[in-house]
């Protein structure tokens, strides 16, 4: 049995999805998730739904109770919750008799980035390495998806800003990396542990920006502003604090090169490299 935790989330679901449509069908198909009542069309569609909060570990063992495979799909929140859920779930699985975790993580891992979000992967990654469990790591980039939500009002008012400085990164949509995660769950071997996911190239936000002008035919330019200045403006609109530091951090570290990485992972999984810039802006932006 397949188990995909997470599944009422933007990736799970994009997971269990592919899944499903790689294998012809639900058996042997299972999910976790926090909230069951939420998973109701799952169940309608003959997924085993199990209820399994990562906050709760005394009832995770028996949510992974069965699986071969466990799909660990990264959580959201502050970084210490975050490692904490991760922790409770590798501890559930080794307890539950895992075969293999395949673990949703991050492309910048490095010990020297400022990125909250690498500290909580590259932990997770030690953890998963400590467990004496078989696992792979999906290195996922920066999901295209999120483009609409940081340009946002560049559309009206022409400028969009970041702390990104000059950092280049690139970008695959979420359909994408849950295709790439589906072929490697059911991959009958995989060659390696750790899988970078990247796009074919990387971009620098003026190019993003150019991009994006060219699709809708507004003008719109990317403006480099401090990371402090970023943190308050996304405050300011309403972000709890955890999460507008984070996301500081990890534009910080676009900045700082940490996101500058080309892999050929993602076509070695799915048999295709994923789409390019050009096509993924044409998609998100094409209609505004």
């Amino acid at each position: 049995m397949i188990l995909v935790t997470g599944a009422t989330g933007q990736l799970g679901r994009r997971i269990v999805d592919q899944l499903v449509a790689r294998r012809g069908g639900t058996a042997g198909l299972a999910v976790s998730v926090r909230d069951p009542a939420r998973a109701a069309d799952l169940a309608e569609r003959g997924i085993s739904v199990r209820p399994g909060d990562f906050d709760q570990p005394a009832g995770l063992a028996a949510a992974f109770a069965g699986a071969e495979k466990i799909v660990l799909v990264s959580t959201d929140g502050p970084r210490e919750a975050r490692i904490a859920q991760h922790r409770n779930a590798i501890a559930a699985a080794r307890q539950a008799g895992v075969g293999h975790i395949v673990y949703t993580s991050f492309i910048d891992v490095a010990a020297d980035s400022p990125a909250e979000f690498a500290a909580v992967h590259r932990t997770t990654e030690a953890d998963l390495a400590a467990s004496g469990l078989k696992f792979t790591v999906l290195r996922n980039p920066l999901y295209a998806d999120l483009l609409p939500m940081t340009v946002g009002a560049a559309l009206a008012t022409g400028v969009f800003q970041l702390p990104a400085g000059t950092g280049r990164a690139s970008f695959v949509s979420r359909a994408e990396l849950a295709e790439a995660a589906a072929a490697a769950v059911l991959a009958p071997a995989l060659a390696k542990t750790v899988y970078e996911l990247t796009g074919q190239a990387t971009h620098d936000y003026s190019e993003v920006a150019a991009a994006i002008a060219k699709v809708t035919g507004k003008p719109v330019r990317y403006a480099a502003v401090s990371a402090a200045d970023y943190t308050d403006a996304l405050a300011g609109g309403g972000l709890p604090a955890w999460l507008a530091g984070a996301l500081s951090t990890m534009y910080a570290a676009v900045a700082a090169g940490k996101f500058d990485r080309v892999s050929n992972d993602f076509a070695a999984l799915v048999g295709h490299p994923p789409r390019p810039l050009a096509c993924l802006v044409q998609e998100l932006f094409g209609r505004n």
